[in-house]
């Protein structure tokens, strides 16, 4: 079980760790919830009965961490414009994963979990509990906002 466990989190980590940054919009904050998240997956790993849904589970928790500290947080939180954290990224990344931090709140994950964790619509309806019409109008709707993110910041340059 701990090679399993280990093996499908580290094939996971560094997309479930986008989906913090994308709902914390700070990236301390979300290596703490990416710490939280990994021992709740670990303790709850021996009960989870289909292992090919490893992902969708785990990302269903980091989100519910998410949600749990920015409920004792109570605050609001903007993105920690460190780029440094992100050095290994190429610079267009960066740019891009600012733009989906400055998006609606509401939009963020449907953009996470579709594109940086590379899940269809069906798993992400399922695991953020709404019905598929609504992550496709959802996701259609973030990608018009990131557009517009990222075409007023090409005009700045």
């Amino acid at each position: 079980m701990d090679e399993q466990f280990t093996e499908q989190y580290r094939s996971a980590e560094s997309s479930l760790y986008l989906v913090a940054v994308g709902y914390l919009h700070n990236t301390e904050d979300a290596k703490d919830v990416m710490q939280e998240a990994a021992i709740s997956a670990w303790q709850g790993y021996g009960s989870l009965r289909r292992k090919e849904y490893f992902k969708t589970w785990i990302t269903r928790i980091v989100i519910n961490k998410c949600k749990s500290f920015l409920r004792r947080k109570r605050s609001a939180l903007c993105f920690d414009d460190n780029a440094g954290m992100f050095y290994d990224m190429p610079t267009r990344d960066i740019e891009i994963m600012d733009a989906v931090c400055r998006l609606d709140p509401k939009l963020v994950p449907y953009i996470t979990l579709r594109f940086y964790n590379d899940m269809t619509y069906e798993e992400t309806a399922e695991s953020l509990r709404v019905p598929v019409s609504t992550v496709k109008y959802r996701t259609k709707a973030a990608l018009r906002e990131l557009e517009a993110i990222l075409k007023g910041d090409e005009d700045c340059d």
